[in-house]
């Protein structure tokens, strides 16, 4: 791993640093054997096919998400609510450490942490599960160094939609949003700047800043691409401190 100044350095210079092997195989793989599990027991209820196939259990989930979409989203708000497994990945020791390594000295979860589980067939508009560009920090308006944390819990590559990021865009301050055709607020695409599209591992972990545009990739190899991401601001952060600590941030169905 590379020293905390490397990374501090990196992080200030692109947007973002990527850190390989953050987390063991296990830990990940426990947090979607764990969300899954919750989507189990629906689907042993509703009586349908019981496999270990990935194939199955995905054609499970698009039929639970169209038989009955209440209970699908019921599931996606418990796993998001409380899942013990994610939670406990989210206050990790090792990485509140690593965070007031890279600057953030007092660092806070800002946001609830979200866990993603991304297909065409699983979300009513696409930009539910293809995200367009844009920056996180206008819906969180929090410390001038806040940070994201996404964690990939499949290996990904372009095949099943990696994000796509836009390095130094960080240094534009936020940008003003425009509205698509989706209704979604994105940005324009940055001008002169090379959009990166990193292949990740189960153990991987990238952190950016919340002012770096991204944008889902495009997913198309038939599976889902399960992720989560965490947010975190720094509460000694001295702007933060002057605004009073605005939470704007509002939670909406992802489906």
């Amino acid at each position: 791993m590379k020293s905390s100044k490397s990374q501090i350095q990196n992080l200030k210079a692109d947007g973002l640093i990527i850190i390989r092997s953050f987390f063991t195989k296990r830990q990940i793989k426990k947090v979607l054997s764990a969300t899954k599990d919750i989507f189990k027991i629906q689907f042993i209820n509703k009586k349908y096919p019981a496999s270990r196939s990935e194939e199955i259990f995905k054609d499970n989930m698009v039929r639970l998400f169209n038989e009955d979409f209440e209970t699908f989203q019921n599931c996606g708000k418990i796993v998001q609510s409380g899942l013990y497994e994610l939670y406990h990945l989210a206050y990790s020791k090792k990485l509140k450490s690593l965070l007031q390594k890279i600057g953030l000295n007092n660092p806070l979860i800002c946001t609830r942490p979200v866990l993603f589980f991304n297909h065409k067939l699983l979300a009513k508009k696409k930009e539910y599960y293809k995200t367009p560009r844009h920056q996180d920090y206008p819906s969180m308006l929090s410390s001038s160094d806040s940070v994201v944390v996404w964690i990939p819990l499949v290996d990904v590559d372009k095949k099943n939609g990696a994000v796509i990021f836009y390095p130094k865009s960080h240094k534009l301050g936020a940008v003003p949003l425009g509205r698509g055709k989706s209704g979604f607020a994105e940005c324009p695409k940055p001008k002169s700047i090379k959009p990166v599209q990193p292949k990740m591992s189960i153990g991987d972990i990238v952190i950016f800043s919340t002012f770096l545009i991204h944008e889902s990739g495009d997913i198309s190899n038939d599976t889902i691409r399960w992720s989560c991401h965490f947010r975190y601001t720094n509460m000694h952060d001295s702007d933060f401190i002057s605004r009073g600590f605005p939470s704007p941030y509002i939670y909406k169905s992802i489906a």
